[in-house]
């Protein structure tokens, strides 16, 4: 797969090239590579908007003067195929927030209930195969033994904690990462995510074509696994 792959041919480029240096005790070497940051709004197959009950997709404008009143119209598609309001078909329906499923189709409601919920725990080295949008740290003031029963716990077990958490009306997948600060501080981060990168679709990748290569990357994927935590939202 090709970057012309995924962004396209005459586009202005996403990426920016770059020279990888690496040393090793065993070896060393340079490589001319290309960098690309990736964007989850680009790359999730799930588009979020509001609609009726009975399934009318709709925009939200401002009308009327000094910034004006949020109103709702019909959504429509203009010459671009960018949703846009039909100002001559105001709505008046109760609406709500839904997301849709580009892959399938399907439409389901969003999930618009904040909070932070506890899943499981999961190895650590599956945070490394999501795409982490945002970091938060997590303390408290008072009872801090608690909070190191729960580093320790992950920290000499090579875990992470997993959760649900939605903290403004969108849903993400969290992990909760232990980090050492020195020998008397320490801290609990919790980064979310929302789409995996272990998939080739997501964005230019390498292929391994030496033959015994393969068959040494195929026996320690099997070794390892391929970790998994929640389904992207």
């Amino acid at each position: 797969m090709k970057a012309s792959d995924i962004i396209g041919d005459g586009k202005k480029k996403a990426y920016r090239d770059a020279r990888l240096v690496f040393k090793s005790d065993t070896f060393s070497t340079e490589v001319d590579c290309k960098v690309e940051r990736l964007d989850p709004k680009k790359i999730l197959p799930y588009e979020e908007y509001e609609q009726t009950k009975a399934g009318v997709r709709v925009v939200k404008k401002l009308v009327g003067y000094n910034r004006g009143e949020a109103q709702y119209f019909k959504a429509m598609q203009n010459e671009k195929g960018k949703w846009v309001a039909d100002m001559d078909n105001a709505i008046h329906e109760e609406v709500e927030k839904v997301i849709l499923d580009t892959r399938t189709g399907k439409v389901q409601k969003k999930d618009t209930l904040k909070g932070l919920w506890f899943v499981k725990t999961a190895p650590a080295p599956i945070v490394h195969e999501w795409l982490v949008e945002e970091t938060y740290d997590i303390w408290a003031d008072e009872n801090t033994d608690q909070a190191l029963r729960i580093y320790e716990y992950l920290k000499e077990n090579n875990l992470v904690g997993v959760y649900k958490y939605n903290p403004n009306g969108t849903a993400f997948n969290a992990f909760l990462v232990p980090q050492a600060v020195d020998s008397v501080h320490f801290r609990l981060l919790l980064v979310i995510a929302r789409v995996k990168t272990n998939k080739p679709e997501i964005a230019p990748c390498m292929t391994i074509m030496d033959a015994k290569a393969r068959e040494r990357e195929r026996e320690r994927v099997d070794r390892q696994g391929i970790g998994s935590a929640l389904e992207e939202v």
